[in-house]
């Protein structure tokens, strides 16, 4: 949530975005409130085991995000906010903090007698961001393996050996 909220606040233009949970009750205009609604995980993928024995898991998550302005400069941000992060130089930015935007979402004009305010512009858009998250655990390395080997068939007489295998790792 971190990046995602660095990422917004710096697409705002210097409009304030906050946290929806830490909005203060009779904060002033304009702001814009952020709120990760829901993330849907993707399929986890298991990565190769280090030669520490760890090894790691991760996955794709996207997540909604709602922006909920407040004042009209606020709703005029969050208007053009969408088109700011396609922009190339929001995209480096939203991939340096390992982010994609993959939906800018539709802007909704929140009507004032629903919202419950007298005079200000209230708006909200749903942007839909993609991250990847790891999980790294210790699962342990092979270091030898051991058997027997059983032939059958064919025209030799069966054969049974033993065998150990040890695994090498460099200096």
């Amino acid at each position: 949530e971190n990046a995602i909220l660095t990422l917004v606040t710096a697409a705002a233009g210097g409009v304030p975005v906050i946290p929806s949970d830490q909005v203060e009750p009779g904060a002033l205009p304009p702001y814009i409130a952020m709120a990760v609604r829901w993330v849907e995980a993707g399929p986890a993928e298991e990565g190769m085991v280090d030669d520490n024995g760890n090894q790691p898991v991760h996955d794709h998550r996207d997540a909604t995000v709602e922006l909920r302005s407040v004042g009209a400069a606020a709703y005029d941000v969050l208007d053009k906010i969408g088109l700011t992060l396609r922009h190339p130089v929001y995209e480096e930015r939203a991939e340096a903090l390992a982010l994609a935007l993959f939906d800018a979402g539709r802007l909704q004009l929140v009507p004032r007698e629903s919202a419950g305010a007298a005079s200000e512009r209230l708006g909200v858009r749903e942007l839909g961001i993609r991250y990847a998250q790891t999980y790294v655990d210790f699962v342990g390395v092979i270091e030898t393996v051991t058997g027997t080997l059983t032939t059958t068939g064919g025209l030799q007489p069966s054969l049974q050996t033993p065998f150990s295998a040890e695994i090498v790792t460099a200096p």
